[in-house]
């Protein structure tokens, strides 16, 4: 699933001066370098952290936003603003290679949500726009990984599906068979509730290429906790999806490419795709064209970046050559 705004970082600042500039400039280029690469090792690199010096050379576009936000400074209590910051994509890309990251691009693996929170308003499934402090948490903090989250309808077909006590109860067999008709790339289950400390404690399990994944973690409050499980999940999507600096070249064939309009598709796709650095059409065959692809990464990587998009059917993998058929 596509992902925008990659490359865009908001921070809160307390007014327009070069230094509070600077600041917010340092902390988006950390935002972005983590989004982009999908670790937060990437603040323990020495290059990054050189780079961090002067963030103006990663960025072309920045501007303020106003806000309701309010920062107590001292005695004084300052209205916040958001400094929106647009840096270069190229830029950030070759900072990472040259420190020896990953690069992961915008078509990004989905994440189908079911929570279950218990509170002072009794036990629920959370909801996209239930306004609680757990869905507010699973939006801002997927936002500043990059992980695109879907919520379940919740309508009747669901409600018959699976149940809260059954979240509640991690029965992953059931939230597998609710999930079906969303045909997600991967599931993140859970439950959220208070002990006797007023701690928070959470229950999760994610499941990346059919393998479940249990976790159990404790914050001060519900926002903590589920940047944790979210640090967690997006690290591990990224050391399966980001690509590496390994170059090579790529054989590939489509079939089903029957007018001119379709093969400026396909073109245009696969040079959209992160792993590929250059195109070549090494000949024609009726409706099956065969290209040459500069890659970086392993061959599977790019496989399975192609399979998130699903416009391309795959028919056959070796390390000569992957078949597809367009899927127009």
């Amino acid at each position: 699933m596509p992902v925008p705004n990659l490359y865009v970082a908001d921070v809160y600042v307390t007014n327009e001066s070069e230094s509070q500039r600077l600041s917010g400039a340092r902390a988006g280029l950390v935002q972005v370098l983590i989004r982009v690469s999908g670790t937060q090792a990437v603040t323990e690199d020495e290059k990054i952290r050189q780079a961090l010096r002067n963030p103006s050379r990663y960025f072309y576009q920045y501007g303020y936003q106003t806000t309701d936000r309010e920062f107590q400074v001292g005695d004084q209590v300052l209205q916040g603003r958001i400094l929106r910051i647009n840096f270069e994509p190229n830029a950030i890309a070759a900072l990472l290679r040259e420190s020896g990251f990953s690069v992961w691009g915008s078509n990004r693996p989905s994440v189908l949500l079911w929570v279950a929170v218990s509170d002072d308003k009794g036990r629920r499934l959370t909801t996209e726009n239930d306004g609680s402090e757990v869905s507010t948490a699973l939006a801002d903090l997927a936002r500043e990984r990059g992980l695109p989250m879907l919520y379940p309808l919740m309508d009747l077909e669901d409600a018959s599906a699976l149940s809260v006590a059954e979240v509640w109860g991690a029965f992953l067999d059931r939230v597998d068979g609710a999930s079906v008709r969303y045909n997600p790339d991967s599931i993140l289950s859970g439950r959220v509730q208070r002990d006797s400390s007023e701690q928070w404690l959470g229950y999760w399990a994610y499941r990346i290429d059919g393998k479940w994944t249990r976790i159990q973690n404790q914050a001060a409050s519900q926002r903590d906790l589920i940047a944790d499980v979210v640090d967690r999940l997006a690290d591990q999507l990224a050391s399966r999806y980001a690509v590496g600096s390994a170059r090579g070249v790529v054989n590939l064939r489509v079939e089903g490419i029957e007018s001119a309009q379709a093969y400026a598709a396909v073109l245009s796709y696969l040079q959209s795709l992160a792993p590929v650095l250059d195109t070549y059409v090494a000949r024609v065959e009726g409706t099956d064209v065969i290209f040459e692809l500069s890659t970086e990464g392993q061959q599977q990587q790019l496989v399975e970046i192609i399979e998130l998009d699903r416009k391309m059917a795959l028919l056959n993998a070796s390390n000569e050559r992957l078949l597809y058929r367009w899927i127009p």
